[in-house]
């Protein structure tokens, strides 16, 4: 592990399961983050979850690691999501999502409207509503077909007492209503949300090292790049997860604590 962790010079963390559990910090957590700050670490915090804005993730990952935070450190299925709808010209959608999520949606100059939207967009809605249920099913089996985009595949997020619905949920849902599956969902696995995160840094994939709790996000996202990852069973995946799991993690960790003991040094 040590002659691994030597090569590393970039890190990419997971948040929910990783650093935090609902509201409460994990162990090593906000021990690692203040030290990589005191190190000049490069780091960022790439998150699935779209329920929150991008700066209320900050606000809250500042708030329960007790840690000042910069913007540059955080990166969100959100933020991938905007970036290619920007890219694209889909300026006027179907938005699916928390107000918080469709506030940064607005602010990037993308329009939430029901009037002959250009693609709908699903996000973790923790405000879904039947109303919106409906709408959206009835906007996916529109001719001709307008396209479905979703911010992650995630199908549970973990939480303090157990698990709760994501948008993985959400789209089994609406294929199994409509027939339709989304186009495109932009967060972890997908190998996009991880290129644009690294896009503007001059580091070497050979020198990033993924950190995550989920086989099927974080661990197959880097593998899917060849990128060494490093799993923690402190969320959703536990040690008897791994025997039929079809990607393997570069390093097994109880927690962060063999990360911060390296770099403590």
């Amino acid at each position: 592990m040590k002659n691994l962790l030597q090569q590393i010079r970039y890190l990419i963390f997971d948040v929910d399961g990783t650093l935090l559990l609902s509201n409460k910090v994990l162990p090593y957590a906000s021990e690692l983050i203040k030290l990589l700050k005191e190190k000049k670490i490069s780091f960022t915090i790439v998150s699935n979850n779209s329920s929150y804005s991008i700066e209320e993730n900050k606000e809250r990952l500042e708030k329960v690691l007790g840690i000042d935070l910069e913007f540059s450190n955080i990166y969100t299925s959100i933020q991938a999501t905007i970036d290619y709808l920007t890219n694209n010209k889909y300026d006027q959608c179907y938005i699916v999502g928390t107000p918080a999520m469709i506030s940064d949606f607005e602010k990037a100059g993308i329009e939430n409207t029901e009037l002959n939207p250009k693609a709908v967009v699903l996000g973790f809605d923790k405000t879904l509503t039947y109303d919106k249920i409906a709408k959206t099913a009835l906007f996916l089996q529109e001719k001709p077909v307008i396209p479905f985009f979703a911010t992650h595949p995630d199908d549970t997020c973990p939480v303090e007492n157990g698990v709760i619905p994501d948008v993985g949920s959400f789209l089994m849902m609406f294929k199994q209503a409509t027939s339709r599956t989304a186009d495109i969902i932009f967060g972890k696995p997908n190998e996009l949300i991880l290129k644009l995160c690294l896009g503007k840094t001059q580091v070497d994939f050979s020198e990033v090292l993924v950190i995550g709790d989920r086989l099927e996000t974080d661990i197959q996202m880097a593998d899917s790049v060849g990128i060494k990852s490093a799993l923690v069973l402190t969320g959703e995946t536990k040690r008897e997860d791994l025997v039929k799991s079809k990607v393997s993690p570069t390093l097994i960790w109880e927690d962060l604590q063999p990360l911060f003991d390296f770099l403590k040094k």
